[in-house]
């Protein structure tokens, strides 16, 4: 099933649209996700990057070599996720417009 979801941080300032299939959905509850989102689990919509559209101004920052975490560098809110070895981006569920 294709479709299109929209989001974005609490302040207004970043905004994202995923369009097509997603990967999956997922949970994770590994220690930096815990950090990353101030919570128990990160929950997460994985799409291949081209899919991923974001607006507005952001930040990153390497939680490892491997993964950057996206943010809104105004009200602080986690975003979204990029795993650079195999280009996917992961939206955080928490900032879907319509969960």
């Amino acid at each position: 099933m294709t479709s299109e979801i929209t989001g974005g941080c609490l302040c207004g300032g970043v905004r994202y649209r995923a369009s097509g299939t997603p990967l999956n959905s997922r949970i994770c509850h590994c220690r930096q996700c815990q950090k990353a989102v101030g919570a128990a689990f990160n929950a997460r919509i994985l799409f291949p990057a081209d899919q991923v559209h974001l607006e507005g101004r952001h930040k990153t920052r390497h939680s490892s070599s491997d993964l950057l975490r996206g943010f809104c560098p105004d009200c602080g809110t986690s975003v979204f996720t990029h795993r650079l070895s195999s280009d996917w981006i992961s939206v955080t569920a928490g900032s879907l417009d319509r969960p």
